[in-house]
């Protein structure tokens, strides 16, 4: 009979990602069991190599559509729901930006592993975001006939905003104001008349 574990796979995995996400592939499996209150048996055992811990530990989790866009309908101001959607996005990405940059550097890395892992997790994305977009113009809250372009325009948009962030944080701390006005221009040429 095994041992009861007292100490999830996800928690190591999330003690595993905040070393390898401060010392890159450097970061030893011994440094990676201590900080867990494992043994590097244990690790090994649970995880195979060093390898398949680091890709396990830094795969970015998909969108959580519902979190990021809201409802399917959304209700109340068509200019505030935008600016939040953005704002989640923005963030989502933050943090999912550099998690990507480690994995795409790493020596053992294919880039099909990516596509692979979450396929069309982008184009979901902008597609829930074009449903809602067109309630939206449904509702006459905002113009009719350009939800999907405006959807891929969000998503990047919001995507090149945290990117940015993530290439040049010293930037500014007023950010998230910065990519409300960016929306505001968006909105100038949605916005129902």
């Amino acid at each position: 009979m095994g041992r009861y574990k007292t100490i999830s796979d996800h928690e190591v995995l999330a003690t595993a990602r905040d070393l390898f996400r401060t010392r890159g592939h450097n970061a030893t499996t011994r440094q990676i069991a201590e900080a867990a209150g494992i043994s590097e048996a244990i690790l090994y055992q649970r995880f195979g190599s060093k390898n398949e811990l680091f890709f396990k530990a830094m795969h970015a989790i998909g969108p959580d559509i519902e979190k990021l866009l809201g409802p399917r309908e959304p209700s109340g101001d068509a200019r505030a729901y935008m600016h939040g959607v953005v704002v989640r996005l923005g963030r989502y990405f933050s943090e999912v930006i550099p998690l990507a940059l480690r994995v795409m550097t790493h020596p053992s890395f294919d880039p099909g592993s990516l596509a692979r892992a979450q396929p069309n997790a982008a184009a979901g994305l902008r597609e829930s975001l074009s449903e809602r977009l067109a309630f939206l113009a449904r509702r006459r809250a905002i113009a009719k006939g350009a939800e999907a372009v405006t959807a891929r325009l969000l998503v990047s948009l919001a995507h090149n905003w945290a990117l940015e962030g993530v290439l040049s944080p010293a930037a500014s701390v007023h950010r998230e104001a910065e990519l409300k006005k960016m929306v505001d221009v968006v909105w100038e040429g949605l916005r129902a008349r």
